[in-house]
């Protein structure tokens, strides 16, 4: 790194802990403090792009698994709750708010509506399309100044952090593949 920022929080916190706490590694606790921040700042920064639309970060994640699933944008409460990492009890909800602000519709099935999917409409898919074009602007503006060096250099470590929490702590829960494994197989 050429150049080395001034001190964090981080950097006072963790010589604190490492004096309580037998056997914490000072170094490792910094990396996963700064993981931990750095989520932290991006699921803010996500949300303040979704609550100009009335989205809660919730309903946020709602329309992103539609749409990231594919055409016709479809998937039943089953899979969502999969695919957010949510309780199956709060989708229901979620999806009657997003039902009644015109972003998604159901077709009822029956009395059992964990089995009733639901499918982005046309707004829905605007509505989503420029939350994702505002955060990622916003993501770009937040890291440009690192500079593509140090983007590279990152993007590789991170790369490389991943592979190894793989290999210790098995696969990442990713939402795209929880929904899709929790959809029922199609012939």
């Amino acid at each position: 790194m050429t150049n080395t920022p001034p001190p964090d929080e981080t950097d006072s916190g963790v010589p604190e802990w490492a004096k309580v706490i037998p056997g914490l590694d000072p170094a490792v606790e910094g990396v996963v403090d700064r993981l931990h921040l750095a989520s932290r700042y991006l699921e803010r920064l996500a949300a303040e792009c979704a609550a100009p639309q009335g989205l809660s970060s919730a309903d946020y994640e709602i329309l992103a698994r539609l749409y990231w699933v594919g055409p016709p944008h479809q998937l039943t409460p089953t899979q969502l709750a999969a695919g957010t990492l949510s309780p199956a009890t709060t989708i229901t909800s979620r999806l009657e708010r997003l039902q009644k602000a015109g972003l998604i519709i159901r077709s009822v099935s029956g009395n059992d509506r964990r089995s009733t999917p639901a499918e982005l409409t046309a707004e829905g898919q605007r509505i989503f399309l420029s939350v994702v074009t505002e955060q990622a602007r916003r993501e770009r503006e937040a890291i440009s100044p690192l500079g593509p060096t140090e983007l590279a250099e990152l993007e590789h470590l991170l790369r490389r952090l991943m592979f190894v929490l793989e290999q210790s702590l098995g696969p990442a829960p990713r939402r795209a593949r929880l929904a899709e494994e929790a959809a029922p197989r199609r012939k």
